[in-house]
């Protein structure tokens, strides 16, 4: 294999490992933020509720434990939703992680074979 094939592989290793990152830093300047309460129900669901800047009351129903298990601790939490769409679209930001990190080095590597 030659150094521009390998380089190309593994620039998109590096971009498979960052792309929740980087999805949730464009969520980040994209979406808007809210104080929601969230509350476990039968099920098993959550429940997140949060208001919109208008006042409107918005409750959105999820089974995503992936969401959820980055909450730290109890009581208001704050969420990302989308404007668009706030019944649809809700996150919780968080930090970017060790994917990030190694997606970074793996494209860093791939340019640099890539350009060799």
């Amino acid at each position: 294999m030659d150094a521009a094939a390998s380089g190309l592989i593994l620039c998109l290793l590096g971009a498979v490992l960052m792309r929740r990152d980087l999805r949730g830093l464009i969520r980040r300047r994209t979406w808007q933020r809210a104080a929601a309460t969230i509350r476990f129900e039968p099920g098993p669901t959550w429940r997140i509720d949060f208001l919109l800047p208008d006042g409107q009351p918005v409750s959105v129903v999820t089974r995503d434990l992936r969401l959820l298990a980055r909450r730290e601790g109890a009581g208001p939490v704050t969420i990302l939703y989308d404007p668009r769409a706030p019944e649809r679209g809700v996150d919780l930001p968080r930090r970017p992680g060790l994917g990030l990190a190694c997606g970074m080095g793996l494209a860093g590597v791939g340019v640099a074979a890539f350009l060799r």
